[in-house]
């Protein structure tokens, strides 16, 4: 890979791009977050380390802001559960897709949705360059 691939890298143009879909996207307290995960290649060819897979709570909190002078939501976010699912430098061609089906179990104790509690599911790829990811709401019953 020359200067000029690794700085297009670096910034993102000809990465992979990654996707899922999930079974439903209201999933019970103690049953499993159950989807698919399709990773498409960029315009070269790109080793991936893995994939990974997490649960996420965010907690949106009131608070006090002394630069705007007034109460603005913060939102902290928590990684509450994830996989990662190992690829060893498998490589994705150009003109590709890896794809998989994936289970993420949901604790008995996770806070339902609804305010200040929301989750995410986010997947990412580790690859060379920017590590391409996407985030979709879920909604915990």
């Amino acid at each position: 890979m020359g200067l000029f691939d690794k700085i297009k890298a670096a910034v993102g143009i000809g990465q992979p791009k990654v996707d899922f879909t999930l079974q439903s996207n209201q999933i019970k307290r103690g049953e499993s977050i159950k989807g698919r995960v399709v990773a498409t290649a960029g315009t070269k060819e790109t080793p991936v380390k893995f994939f990974l897979i997490e649960h996420v709570e965010v907690l949106t909190r009131r608070e006090w802001s002394d630069t705007l002078n007034k109460m603005v939501d913060k939102e902290i976010k928590n990684t509450v559960n994830k996989i990662q699912i190992q690829k060893n430098d498998e490589l994705l061609k150009p003109g590709t897709t890896m794809e998989f089906d994936f289970e993420l179990p949901v604790s008995t104790s996770a806070m339902n949705t609804g305010h200040p509690y929301k989750h995410e599911l986010k997947v990412s790829i580790d690859v060379p360059g920017l590590d391409p990811s996407k985030t979709n709401d879920l909604f915990i019953l």
